[in-house]
């Protein structure tokens, strides 16, 4: 048995502090250079807005809770709608060093040990998905961090048998659900944690067990379901529209068995000592222990992550990976280091060899990660300069701008206009572009199109959109506005006889952007 080290959490703040200021360093200097990704963009709207999102559980907690930092934030200074991103953005910067010294606290708890603790928060503060979504608007690092507060108060409860630490937790993991409904799956630990932790299958312990997966269910849903069934602001239906949208673009991305090897490249670059150690921790501590909480909890952070192939974004972004992957850290921090203590017989040795290979190991995949990842972050941040563009149509205009889409709506959602879209992917109409721009432009609105190449990737669906847009040339005149923006008219407006020249934004016009395309 792992014996615990009579020292408190104060006392042992060489450990957990390094780990996290080198986490809120990283996230400082690799923070988004706007606002995130593109469902950044869309969580501030409805920030500011008070909205829950349509995405599955509404993403309530962080919508919210950012509401109110905007109400105060505009109310003692005065902060500017287009400005609130900054806001919201370093709230979550601030988190991502909270979100490993609780994971230290938890890992230590788990543990007995201070060295594997140390060894797992470094591990969470080097994953290349944390440090990226460490300066984003985006809700990863703050469902990381009430998911390890709300495992780490229960554990608690289940080692003090203490039924109001175990409703605590169960409370605050459910929380973590209205985060990022990925934390979900951690429901497995409120039934199967007791047992691991010595409970006897008693009429008590299976009445804690209810009633903290009853709470943990009535938290995790309890805000979706009102807005919901109330239809709170019509959201009820703009769930359901929601929903069908995503259905639809499901079918773009079938769920294949080739998805695997996609999912585990993701989850070699969001911990590549976690993944390739994981089979060896995890034999080694039941051969050891046996049926131990730090190995539920690995095993069912790896269960986590592999049930994600049923989802067809994990074939798009590594950084859902990062729901099971700080549960697989205690176990593998205390295997590298229980493993070098085997080999040098000397703890601080031991624990600089491990620490030394971590960083290695991390260095190694993020010269592979971060050019591609900078130059994706560049891309998205195109949306901040969009809104140049923008003051140049009337504020009522509809506007097809293709990977620009997410910043015309965001803009709108700040204020800045009234523009409606026609927008790629799952909003594009498809063979129906021409009668939906010939409907705009019969009720007197205006209709404006970007034809900037760096908004139509020659490359998967978006190409079949480029297609359908060379197609316009012959079904309406248009008129320069800028340089890349043109007026789409009735052919019966002979004055705009512009040539956007379309058919420029064909792969086979511009070989040099294909070669970036996969398949």
């Amino acid at each position: 048995m792992r014996q615990a080290k009579a020292q408190s959490f104060l006392a042992e703040w060489p450990f957990w502090l390094l780990p996290a200021l080198l986490s809120l360093a990283l996230a400082i200097y690799f923070v988004d250079p706007f606002i995130g990704d593109w469902d950044a963009l869309d969580y501030t709207v409805l920030s500011l807005a008070g909205k829950p999102s349509t995405l599955l559980f509404g993403r309530m907690l962080f919508i919210f809770y950012n509401h109110a930092l905007w109400l105060a934030a505009h109310a003692l200074f005065n902060l500017p709608a287009e400005k609130a991103y900054l806001l919201f953005k370093y709230a979550v910067v601030l988190q991502s060093p909270l979100a490993v010294i609780v994971w230290w606290k938890f890992a230590r708890a788990l543990t007995k040990s201070v060295e594997a603790a140390t060894l797992a928060a470094l591990l969470l503060a080097l994953s290349s998905f944390f440090i990226i979504y460490s300066g984003q608007v985006m809700t990863e690092i703050p469902s990381i961090l009430l998911l390890g507060l709300g495992l780490l108060v229960h554990l608690r409860g289940l080692q003090r048998k203490s039924l109001w630490v175990v409703i605590a937790g169960a409370c605050l993991m459910g929380l973590s659900v209205n985060l990022r409904e990925g934390t979900a799956l951690y429901g497995v630990w409120l039934v199967l944690a007791p047992f691991s932790c010595g409970w006897k299958l008693g009429r008590r312990e299976i009445m804690t067990i209810a009633l903290a997966c009853a709470v943990f269910f009535l938290f995790a849903v309890g805000g979706f379901a009102f807005f919901y069934l109330a239809n709170v602001g019509n959201y009820r239906y703009e769930w359901r529209a929601a929903f069908e949208s995503l259905r639809a673009e499901s079918l773009r991305h079938p769920v294949r068995l080739e998805n695997m090897l996609t999912l585990l490249w993701y989850f070699l670059l969001a911990g590549p000592v976690a993944l390739l150690c994981f089979p060896f921790a995890a034999c080694r501590e039941f051969k050891r222990r046996g049926f131990t909480p730090l190995l539920l909890l690995a095993v069912i952070g790896f269960l986590a992550n592999l049930s994600l192939i049923i989802h067809y974004s994990v074939v798009l972004n590594g950084r859902y990976l990062l729901t099971g992957l700080p549960a697989l850290l205690p176990l593998v921090g205390s295997y590298l280091f229980e493993a070098q203590v085997a080999l040098l017989k000397d703890s601080r040795r031991a624990f600089i060899t491990a620490v030394a290979g971590v960083l290695l190991a991390t260095a190694l995949f993020s010269n592979y990660y971060w050019p591609g990842n900078y130059a994706y972050a560049l891309t998205r941040a195109r949306s901040k300069d969009y809104r140049e563009r923008l003051v140049l149509l009337p504020k009522d205009a509809v506007v097809i701008a293709g990977g620009q889409t997410v910043g015309v709506t965001y803009w709108r959602g700040v204020g800045l206009g009234d523009w409606d879209v026609i927008g790629t992917g799952a909003g594009w109409p498809g063979a129906a572009l021409p009668s939906e721009i010939e409907k705009y432009l019969n009720s007197g609105r205006r209709v404006f199109l970007d034809t900037d190449a760096r908004l139509w990737t020659p490359c998967g669906w978006q190409l079949a959109e480029i297609r359908q847009l060379t197609e316009l040339e012959t079904r309406f005149h248009f008129r320069r506005v800028s340089e890349t923006i043109f007026e789409i008219r009735p052919l019966t407006d002979d004055a705009a006889q512009d040539a956007p020249r379309l058919e420029r934004l064909l792969p086979e016009n511009r070989p040099e952007d294909t070669k970036y395309c996969s398949g």
